[in-house]
């Protein structure tokens, strides 16, 4: 005998129906007959199509016809209740069948002829069964005989435990759920449809993941919305559960509770949101389960918090992009939190799908329970406790940092860092890390690109949209303090900002383009490395990072600001022209301008001053300067005010333009502030050397012969003169040298080894506050309005000057006319004078004798105002906490000449001196004439009346 052996569908033609319909006959008759001879099997196969042939309509006449579904199934129990040839349960005959049958419904058939097949064959099968020992024509369609079949007995059914556990049919639960899966594709549609519909699905799917797309539409759902999958059948699982432990129930229930679910045991409290035991159900429950119950729930109510915090429409989110990733963290911690409770839910569900013993032989149920673990409410407290610990320290640091952006929020998850629970310190770790990413992205984009994105007012990093290009460096960009993480230290966060605003300055007042080198490699480290922003110790990736960007750009701007814009020699030129540094210029242009300087205010005019200025410039030193550098050097005139004259309006000016403005502009209010009282001291010295001693010296020779009536006048005049002139000579020294000079060199070595830009500047302005401090402006010791009161009464010297030597002039003529008359008379020969110009003459001697007695009181009360003056400013150095200026005092009262005067000087630098010089200087009520007192308009009133 020769086995037939089953053709594969891939080496025959194309398929056609009656093909399938051929191979389907020939494994009918072989399951049925078993092996047997070639030429017998085929002459069965040949006579059924022959005969199918001969009645093509037999398939459509009536008689009892059943669905396809219930022939399928019919035709899979009845060939499965013979066992395999070899005893393997894939070669069953119902088994066979069913793949034939898979890929028949391949084919585009009319349901209603693939009916009429299935109909056509359960006859076959009917009728062998019905007449095992003859062989008749089948009663709807003729067919040849069919050899004898033997059907099993009902005891032998039940004694298979094959087939009590295939529910009556061999080919164990595979087989139906083979079966099963072949009939609900068919539902959908035909088998071919299907397949093609798959191939198309997966063809849109691959387009949708090459285009970015993430969801699709089904036009094939069915009505109920499940797609190709079956409806459940409820009724066979609500009857299975009764097999099912009730402990489970409680279980379910704690895992409902996890995700915030309420169940048939637990309820969520209105008010707190904390669950609660269901009053109706409580009673089903001991005491323990309820307990246990309740203490498993509390992970529930940290998941809603979590749950609360990362959904922003609750309005209990953080702000900001840094707030945004908050929220995402904690939503991915909740998906993972999720994940690990599914897993405990496929762990009960797949325990409650042991426990059905419905379905199952006692043999079968005692082996399944013994593969599966039952999950109790002590292993799940036993579970939670991780959990827990994590979802209540993610509620309290979203709590910490609700409604909270920027730095600020960075900085409450910071504090969280280091508490000494390894759990918490790497969940916060994990946290900052991915907070710090968009930190870290501005922070790259405003280092690497000068361009701040903070459309939520976050980064630390604030630009004034209202300042204009030339207050760039000082003004258009700071630090918003709030937003300050605290885990960026002052001097970083000066970095950063320096390193941006040169970028802003290079590229909007340079018109620089070529800024950073290796822009995309730092911009990698700096992004990818945003863990490090918050290292205890500053020698990670993301520093070095930060330090070559700021040190590369602070290079390029001092370069650029030092070499083709000469920012140094500007400072030097300010220095020596502003601060009166330059010696023969100032005396120089002085003179030239002195009788421009006398004139009134409004009487004044630029044009002429400017001409003064440029012959001042080529008659001094200063003509071997840079001409460009001297170009910006200019004089002006202020608007006057009632009573000005020249000094009180001409000043000079330095002219900046460019990147030098936008560097030096904020400081030229400084040097305006400075220039005054180096320009009084200047005008000063001028009354006092040119003007008053002058006067002295020449006048002196000319009112010889009223030696007598005006030595008195003219002894106190010289002595006074001396000691003003040696003050303001000792103030000058001082100011120019051992302040201005002094920090000049103190300046020049910063920024010879300066590294930056900011650098230079920063020494500049502490230059200029030393030298304001060093100038006594703004001084809180009232040393300002004591020097004030002295240069003032110099000016009242010079008026008085002038006026006493106006009426010794005037007397001096008068004696002089006297002789001249009594010459006359006697070259006449009268001989003498009469009694009434006698009379007259001595009347006008007695007048001049009265007015230098009060010219004398006029001088002692501007002496008077003037040691008062002095005293209080002396005071005010002794008392100073500077000991430059202590030791300036010192110089100034060298042989004690003031201290003898003044009994304050004289008193040791006690709290009781601090506290009366201050009740000395605070008392301006008191008469003029008391020498406890300084007035600053003893000046005015103590002025010469002749």
């Amino acid at each position: 005998m020769s086995e037939t052996k089953d053709t594969d569908p891939k080496e025959m033609g194309p398929a056609t129906p009656m093909h399938y319909i051929t191979q389907l006959l020939s494994q009918i008759y072989l399951s049925i007959n078993g092996p047997q001879h070639a030429e017998e099997h085929d002459l069965l196969v040949n006579n059924a199509l022959d005969r199918i042939l001969e009645m093509p309509n037999s398939l459509n006449e009536s008689g009892r016809i059943l669905s396809e579904d219930d022939c399928v199934i019919k035709i899979m129990r009845t060939l499965n209740s013979k066992p395999s040839p070899n005893g393997n349960r894939e070669e069953l005959p119902g088994n066979v069948f069913l793949k034939t049958y898979t890929q028949f419904l391949k084919l585009k058939t009319d349901e209603k002829r693939r009916e009429a097949v299935m109909n056509f064959l359960l006859d076959i099968l009917e009728s062998s069964y019905l007449h095992p020992t003859t062989m008749k024509p089948n009663r709807k369609v003729g067919l040849p005989l069919v050899p004898d079949l033997k059907l099993p007995s009902t005891d032998e059914r039940q004694e298979d435990p094959r087939y009590m556990m295939s529910g009556g049919q061999r080919g164990g639960p595979e087989a139906t759920d083979n079966l099963k899966e072949v009939l609900s594709e068919r539902l959908t549609g035909s088998y071919a449809h299907s397949q093609q519909q798959q191939q198309k699905e997966q063809d849109q799917q691959q387009q949708q993941q090459e285009n970015g797309a993430s969801y699709s539409y089904d036009p094939n759902l069915s009505s109920a919305g499940l797609g190709q999958d079956q409806m459940p059948n409820y009724t066979e699982d609500l009857q299975s559960e009764k097999y099912v432990d009730e402990s489970l129930d409680m279980v379910t229930n704690a895992l409902f509770s996890f995700t915030g679910i309420q169940g048939k045991y637990l309820r969520k409290d209105v008010i707190t949101g904390r669950f609660k035991l269901d009053t109706t159900n409580i009673k089903l429950l001991t005491t323990g389960d309820a307990g246990l119950m309740l203490r498993l729930s509390e992970l529930g109510y940290y998941h809603d918090r979590v749950t609360e915090y990362a959904d922003p429409s609750k309005g209990f989110s953080a702000l900001g992009c840094m707030g945004q990733a908050l929220t995402c963290f904690l939503r991915k911690e909740l998906g993972d939190y999720h994940g690990e409770v599914s897993l405990l839910h496929d762990q009960v569900n797949a325990f409650k799908k042991a426990q059905r013993k419905s379905s199952f032989s006692p043999r079968e149920a005692e082996w399944q329970d013994g593969q599966q673990e039952q999950v109790t409410l002590f292993k799940l407290l036993a579970w939670y406790i991780k959990p827990l610990h994590r979802m209540q320290w993610l509620t309290k640091i979203a709590h910490a940092c609700m409604m909270k952006k920027g730095g600020e929020l960075i900085s409450v998850v910071w504090e969280f860092l280091d508490n000494g629970n390894p759990a918490v310190d790497k969940l916060a770790n994990d946290l900052l890390a991915a907070m710090c990413r968009p930190l870290a992205r501005m922070i790259s984009q405003w280092m690497l690109e000068g361009n701040i994105t903070d459309i939520h007012s976050e980064f630390f990093v604030e630009a004034l949209t209202d300042v204009g290009p030339d207050r760039l460096w000082h003004d258009k960009f700071r630090l918003r303090i709030p937003m300050l993480p605290k885990f960026i230290c002052q001097e970083l966060a000066d970095k950063i900002l320096r390193t941006g605003k040169s970028i802003n300055f290079l590229r909007e007042v340079c018109e620089k383009n070529d800024l950073v080198n290796d822009q995309g490699e730092l911009k990698k480290i700096m992004e990818s490395n945003a863990g490090d922003i918050f290292s205890y110790t500053q020698d990670t990736k993301w520093h070095a990072a930060i330090e070559i960007c700021y040190q590369t750009t602070s290079k390029s701007v001092l370069d650029y600001m030092v070499g083709p814009h000469k920012l140094l020699d500007h400072l030097q030129c300010m220095r020596r022209y502003l601060l009166l540094g330059q010696g023969d210029f100032v005396s120089v242009f002085i003179e030239h301008m002195k009788d421009e300087l006398e004139k009134p205010g409004t009487e004044i005019f630029a044009h002429d001053l400017s001409a003064m200025l440029e012959t001042s410039l080529r008659c001094t030193n200063a003509q071997y300067d840079d001409p460009e550098i001297l170009n910006h050097l200019d004089v002006v005139a202020q608007k006057p005010l009632m009573g000005d004259k020249g000094w009180d309006i001409v000043s000079l000016q330095y002219v900046v333009q460019g990147p030098l403005a936008t560097m030096l502009e904020p400081t030229m209010c400084t040097y305006k502030a400075l220039f005054k009282p180096l320009w009084r001291i200047k005008h000063m010295e001028f009354v006092l050397s040119t003007k008053i001693w002058k006067e002295q010296m020449t006048n002196g020779k000319k009112l010889r012969k009223m030696s007598a009536e005006i030595s008195r006048a003219s002894y106190r005049l010289h002595l006074f003169t001396s000691e003003i002139m040696h003050f303001i000579h000792q103030m000058q020294y001082y100011v120019l040298f051992e302040v201005i000079e002094c920090n000049w060199v103190n300046l020049q070595g910063h920024m010879y080894h300066a590294t930056g830009l900011d650098e230079i500047l920063n020494a500049h302005e502490s230059f200029l506050d030393d030298i304001t401090v060093g100038c006594f402006i703004n001084s809180t010791a009232d040393k300002e309005r004591h020097l004030e009161t002295v240069f003032e009464n110099i000016i009242a010297l010079e008026i008085w000057q002038a006026s006493f030597y106006k009426e010794c002039f005037k007397e001096q003529s008068a004696r002089e006319e006297l002789e001249k008359k009594i010459a006359e008379s006697e070259r006449e020969g009268r001989f003498g004078l009469t009694t009434e110009e006698k009379m007259e003459r001595d009347q006008e001697r007695k007048m001049f004798e009265q007015k230098v007695i009060i010219a004398c009181r006029g001088l002692e009360g501007i002496s008077c105002s003037y040691e008062k003056a002095v005293s209080g400013f002396m005071m005010g150095l002794n008392s100073s906490d500077d000991p430059q200026l202590q030791l300036f005092g010192t110089r100034l009262d060298f042989n004690e000449f003031y201290k003898k005067r003044d009994k304050n000087l004289s008193k040791p630098l006690t709290f009781e001196h601090l506290r009366m010089s201050n009740v000395y200087n605070s008392n301006k009520n008191n008469a003029i004439g008391s020498r406890f007192v300084i007035n600053s308009q003893a000046s005015s009133s103590s002025s010469p009346a002749m």
